[in-house]
C-alpha cells in the first residue's frame, strides 16, 4: 500500500453527511452523482472507492460519454440508438 496522504478533516453534519471538498473530488476525478462504495477497514477506518461514474455521462451500450437520449432510465448515444432502431 502507498503511503497514506491526509486530505483534510471534515465534520459530520446533523443528517450524518460528510462533504468531500472540490479539491478532493478533483484529485480523484469524482463528479456529481458518481457512485462510491464504502468499505469497513477497522473500528476507526472507513475507505471510499469509486464504484461507477455517473451513468448519465455514458452510453449503456458502448460507453461513450456522448449519451444523447434517455430510454427507461438508461442513457444511450445517437449511434447505438440508430443501431437499435434498425435492428428491430
Amino acid at each position: 500500500m502507498d503511503k497514506m496522504e491526509r486530505l483534510g478533516t471534515r465534520t459530520i453534519d446533523e443528517l450524518g453527511r460528510v462533504t468531500l471538498t472540490s479539491e478532493i473530488r478533483a484529485k480523484f476525478g469524482w463528479g456529481e452523482k458518481d457512485t462510491v462504495t464504502l468499505y469497513y477497514v477497522d473500528n476507526n477506518t472507513l475507505m471510499l472507492q469509486l464504484a461507477e461514474k455517473y451513468p448519465g455521462q455514458k452510453c449503456v451500450f458502448c460507453g461513450t460519454t456522448e449519451a444523447a437520449k434517455t430510454f427507461k432510465g438508461k442513457d444511450i448515444c445517437e449511434n447505438c440508438l440508430n443501431e437499435v432502431a434498425t435492428a428491430s
